[in-house]
């Protein structure tokens, strides 16, 4: 795979040349960045945001992205979700190209000669030579097998297939999938038509998903049949269906195992049969008009341009120069990543008719919030409107906002109201498009409403966290149990004042002190007697749990990091949420002891810890979990910008590389990709608020294109893996002081210009970030 954009050859023409900014492009991507060691990125091709999402399926089948290391090939799904975790999420609708009669008990084979790009996928049957090959449309998936030439061709389509279902996981059965019904007809000698009715457990789903195909091959078969409940095909059949008794969810037991499909087979040839799959939501008659809609006749070769000029046109409006071949490869790949969900799913809404757009496959807010949609705000900005009015409208329907959001049904909330997050950090950056009285009114329901499902959507626990001041260990209660008290306390804290910033630029004076009150109530979490024994000396004060009478959970235990239906932290602990205060960092700081105190706190928080007994350091910093990504440019608020540079350019390279296994953990919808993104051009969002951090580029120049016109440069003179500090900075030629920038500075456009070097200073002498508490 290429991955440079331009190939530089030892000429002083061409070499200048190269010195010039590069818009990105497709050819610099590398799908497969991620896709192992927990990254989980979707590697079939797909349109930005686009609805299909056709790739292979292999090994165990309880991969969320399809793909996996190891383990043979069963066939293409033409839906998946990209760097997810948790439970499975579709791979529906399996196409499986086979030599000779029919056989879906032995359709999986081997695979070999793997190769991924933009727009496309491709991969050889190692067990039968033939050779697949995908590209897509939003909403049509199109094939091109090659067989060899001495036997029939066979297309095989199971419409019972799935991702981790019950029947393969009953280990997994709260999250695994269930199949409830099946239909599938061969319409003629080159259609197959049906629909496959399935429910997520992840969304904790109680009405199936509904996903309708039609098939269309460009060679007439020379016989065709189905197959039913695992059996022999039959030929000459023509329909074949499944069901069973929807009840079947409550009950604790694997589903029966179910393979319900159809077959056309087709005559020795040499020539490549393509088929194109049209999907929709809404019946087989849209998914047929998507087909021949969306791809005239069966023109792969066209379709796959049209993807790549796609991306190339979402990608151009970030400009880099300099950088490695594999800098750069990381970047676009990350941006890339951004822009895979949520799916655009307009006109493919089964629930509701609406004037407003449709999106799905938020998972999850809570991931992305920090820094996928403070990207696409400014790279994208239309369409991040246009997720926000689906958004918007989704909480018209349910009553409340949603964090997790799949299969056109909500669920799970991880941990506040997140949504929110997204719709403050859009009005304070002007944002066009929305009716922003309306988004307040949505938003102050959902801070004060008790939510009658909150793990599904909205807050819970609410007579609580008024009357309190914080969830307690008693009546947290989102899943019959304690419920992650201490993270969700303090992603509500700063929910609120997401809500009073509205507030104030509103005019609804009352409400906003209502939510600054709020939002302060962090420190009833305080716990002064904390202390975790360090290696450098004892820490003291961290955020921790309290029963409802005042009294705290014990014993304190600074290393303690929970997940879902416990009474404390979700994916973090302590140490994580202890400096998880965005709303008001000065206060943190005072909090903790002052400045002093604070950066011992940090530089404890992200230095390795040995232990004797093994070679591998640990660090209470985790990356690969989103609840710190703002923690290392904390030091920006106490004149400590170098420290910020330093840790930042130490993250990178030991966290993110090129290849399978190139992301620290789950991509989580392009959190990761766009966390990798913000800290290579050199600054950070503090989410929902209007300020971005400097931090230490890694490209000698960068270039935003901006919506209104203006262009935004970075530029970092005598960047390198050793000059990671600032010297001296300026703002348009003007000498600049501030470690920060607001969103109204940079779509204003010009020029930070950083002089870089190999040593700390102390350049950043101006005003701190704000913060809550800053004196008028």
């Amino acid at each position: 795979m290429q991955t440079t954009l331009i190939r530089c050859v030892a000429s002083l023409a061409l070499a200048s040349a190269c010195a010039f900014l590069h818009a990105q492009s497709s050819s610099e991507i590398d799908p497969m960045l991620g896709a192992d060691k927990g990254g989980n990125v979707f590697v079939g091709p797909t349109l930005p945001f686009g609805m299909a999402k056709p790739g292979p399926d292999y090994g165990t089948n309880e991969s969320n992205a399809g793909w996996e290391p190891t383990g043979d090939l069963h066939g293409f799904s033409q839906l998946h979700v990209s760097g997810t975790g948790g439970g499975p999420k579709y791979g529906n609708i399996l196409i499986q190209p086979q030599s000779g009669p029919a056989d879906p008990t032995h359709a999986s084979s081997p695979r070999a000669a793997e190769h991924a790009e933009v727009g496309y996928y491709s991969v050889t049957l190692a067990n039968s030579g033939i050779r697949a090959e995908i590209t897509t449309a939003r909403r049509t998936p199109i094939y091109r097998f090659t067989f060899p030439a001495d036997k029939d061709r066979t297309v095989l389509l199971d419409v019972g297939h799935m991702l981790m279902k019950i029947h393969d996981s009953p280990h997994r059965y709260n999250e695994g999938q269930v199949l409830y019904a099946t239909d599938i007809r061969v319409v003629s000698p080159t259609e197959i038509a049906g629909v496959q009715q399935s429910v997520m457990g992840w969304n904790i789903q109680t009405v199936p998903m509904r996903v309708f195909f039609y098939l269309i091959a460009d060679t007439p078969s020379i016989t065709s049949g189905t197959w039913q409940d695992g059996k022999a095909p039959v030929a000459g059949a023509k329909q074949a269906r499944y069901s069973m008794p929807y009840t079947l969810v409550t009950m604790p037991h694997p589903a029966p195992f179910v393979s319900t499909g159809a077959y056309l087979t087709f005559a020795p040839d040499t020539k490549p049969v393509t088929v194109k799959i049209g999907l929709s939501f809404i019946s087989i008659e849209q998914a047929k008009q998507n087909a021949l809609s969306e791809i005239a006749g069966f023109d792969f070769d066209t379709t796959r341009k049209a993807v790549v000029t796609t991306w190339n046109d979402a990608l151009k409006t970030i400009q880099i120069k300099g950088g490695t071949a594999d800098e750069r490869q990381q970047f676009a790949t990350g941006l890339y990543h951004s822009m895979l969900m949520p799916v655009d799913r307009t006109g493919e809404n089964p629930l509701w008719q609406s004037a407003a757009p449709t999106y799905d496959d938020f998972y999850c807010i809570w991931d992305t919030f920090r820094s996928s949609s403070p990207l696409l705000t400014l790279i994208a900005p239309r369409r991040q409107t246009a997720i926000l009015q689906s958004l918007l409208d989704i909480q018209d329907h349910d009553g409340f906002f949603l964090d997790g959001r799949a299969g056109n049904y909500a669920g799970r909330t991880q941990g506040g109201s997140n949504a929110e997050m997204m719709f403050t950090d859009a009005y304070v950056k002007h944002l066009p498009g929305l009716d922003w009285e309306r988004v307040y009114k949505a938003l102050r329901h959902d801070a004060t409403a008790d939510s009658p499902e909150p793990m599904r959507f909205g807050r819970g626990d609410m007579a609580d966290y008024t009357s309190l001041g914080y969830l307690s260990i008693e009546n947290s209660d989102q899943a019959g149990g304690p419920d992650r008290p201490g993270s969700r306390s303090m992603e509500y804290y700063a929910n609120d004042y997401a809500v009073a910033l509205m507030a104030r630029g509103l005019g609804h004076t009352a409400d906003e002190k209502l939510f600054l009150d709020r939002s302060s109530n962090w420190k009833k979490l305080w716990r002064t007697d904390a202390v975790d024994h360090t290696e450098d000396g004892d820490i003291t004060g961290f955020i921790w749990m309290r029963h409802a009478d005042g009294s705290w959970k014990e014993p304190f235990n600074p290393h303690l990091v929970g997940t879902w239906y416990q009474d404390n932290f979700y994916e973090a602990g302590t140490w994580t949420y202890s400096l998880y205060v965005p709303q008001d960092t000065r206060s943190l700081i005072a909090q903790i002891g002052g400045k002093d105190l604070f950066k011992k706190r940090l530089d404890l928080f992200f230095a390795p810890v040995f232990n004797p007994d093994s070679p591998h350091a640990r660090y209470r910093y985790d990356v690969g979990n989103e609840p710190g990504f703002l923690s290392p440019y904390l030091y920006n608020w106490i004149g400590e910008q170098s420290s910020s540079a330093k840790t930042i350019r130490a993250i990178l390279p030991a966290s993110y590389h090129t290849g399978t296994g190139g992301l620290p953990g789950n991509d989580d919808s392009g959190a990761m990709g766009s966390f990798l993104v913000f800290n290579q051009l050199g600054f950070f969002p503090v989410a929902a608020q209007n300020v971005y951090l400097i931090g230490s580029p890694t490209f000698p120049k960068s270039t935003l294109i901006l919506a209104n016109g203006r262009t935004f440069s970075v530029v970092a003179e005598n960047t390198s893996p050793t000059n990671i500090y600032i010297a001296k900075t300026t703002w348009n030629g003007k000498p600049y002081l501030r470690s920060w920038f607001t969103h109204d500075e940079l779509m204003a456009g010009g020029e930070l210009h950083l002089t870089m070097t190999d040593k700390p200073t102390h350049w950043d002498t101006g005003a701190p970030p704000p913060s809550m508490s800053d004196k008028p």
